[in-house]
């Protein structure tokens, strides 16, 4: 299974308008792809549809996570997103990070030229893999914003720790620290992301990166969700409750309620993944697994 978390390359190293809101349009029922099943992650019992969509309908913050080239996660996250007949805004990690929302599509746009112009990097995404929740969040959402931090400004971190993030995204990392196991868990993830290469001088660099790229998703919600609910689409390494984007919810905004979903992939063999992947969650989607090749191979 590929990892949750979308690291930094290691060549990181070297060297506004408002969206209007849209008309309202009649919730949908929440169909699932075949050998998709959603589990309570505390029980692990099944959970219908019907109830995910309750749930997520009915709290502030909506934490979605994927697994980036798992096209059944989009076209889940985007039917989600339609299902509860609400209009949240939506915070993508995937849109370059701006002061304010960034508006939809004008009349006579491509998609792929506004895809470009906020900062959403087709290539790097493998476009149009996003395209359903993409397309659910321009037709349902109140606002759209986007969340990604520069590289130059994470090189910076990536240096010097999170004392050179920007002030606004190091008062919430100073107000959030990570204790010693979330550290950890960053750390095995960033070691196993790279594929177990990643050499142990480069891994505090990386884990500040982490965190300044999660309070910077964080930042977003509180902003787009000042007026009403809002929904986060990121990966799955960002929205774990042990070390990313809620343990800076549960500081910046204790009074909240918030959803936070993993979208993860059944083993090779069908069987539903463990308890140590669902404590990472709320909520899981189990999906079938994407076919790829094996990301290590050759590095």
């Amino acid at each position: 299974m590929p990892r949750s978390l979308r690291f930094l390359p290691l060549a990181l190293l070297a060297a506004c308008g408002g969206a209007s809101a849209p008309a309202v349009a009649p919730a949908a029922a929440l169909a699932l792809p075949d050998s998709t099943v959603i589990l309570d992650a505390a029980t692990g019992a099944p959970i219908p549809a019907a109830e995910l969509v309750r749930r997520a309908a009915g709290a502030d913050f909506v934490l979605l996570g994927e697994l980036h080239d798992n096209a059944i996660h989009h076209q889940v996250r985007g039917a989600l997103l339609t299902a509860t007949g609400k209009h949240p805004a939506v915070v993508f990690e995937q849109f370059a990070r701006s002061a304010g929302p960034i508006p939809p599509p004008a009349a006579g746009e491509s998609e792929e030229a506004w895809l470009d112009r906020y900062g959403f990097d087709r290539k790097s995404w493998k476009w149009p893999l996003h395209a359903p929740v993409v397309a659910a969040a321009i037709a349902r959402a109140q606002s759209l914003w986007g969340s990604n931090v520069p590289r130059e400004a994470l090189r910076s971190v990536v240096r010097e720790g999170t004392a050179a993030a920007p002030p606004e995204l190091r008062r919430l990392t100073d107000q959030s620290p990570l204790d010693s196991v979330a550290r950890a868990a960053i750390d095995r993830e960033l070691v196993e992301g790279h594929c177990g290469k990643l050499p142990a001088s480069m891994i505090p660099g990386m884990r500040a990166a982490q965190e300044v790229r999660d309070a910077a998703m964080t930042e977003a919600l509180l902003a787009a969700g000042a007026g009403g609910p809002a929904w986060l689409i990121a990966g799955n390494g960002h929205v774990r409750l042990d070390m990313a984007v809620p343990r800076f919810l549960r500081t910046a905004a204790p009074g909240r309620g918030m959803l936070v979903v993993g979208l993860v992939e059944r083993g090779a063999d069908g069987s539903l993944p463990g308890a140590a992947t669902a404590a990472m969650y709320q909520v899981i989607i189990v999906t079938p697994p994407a076919v790829r090749e094996d990301p290590c191979a050759g590095l």
